[in-house]
């Protein structure tokens, strides 16, 4: 389990999000938020880390502090 992975779980747990489903966003290893769905990347700046409860994980990409990242780009391979 990388880092990011358990900081969300135990942030989860901490704050009883256990079940809600949503992602935990992380920015250099420290909780940020949580939202109910993983949108809106233009909010977040490069770098962030948005962590689900299955332990999938997506990544923003592009962009610049100040304007907000492009997108949400998965770090696990997209099945075929």
């Amino acid at each position: 389990m990388t880092d990011n992975m358990a900081t969300a779980r135990r942030w989860r747990e901490q704050w009883g999000y256990i079940g809600r489903g949503g992602v935990v966003v992380l920015f250099a290893g420290e909780v940020q938020s949580w939202v109910n769905e993983l949108r809106n990347p233009e909010r977040w700046q490069p770098g962030c880390v948005a962590v689900d409860e299955y332990g999938k994980s997506w990544t923003t990409v592009a962009g610049t502090e100040s304007t907000g990242a492009l997108m949400w780009l998965p770090n696990e391979p997209i099945p075929d």
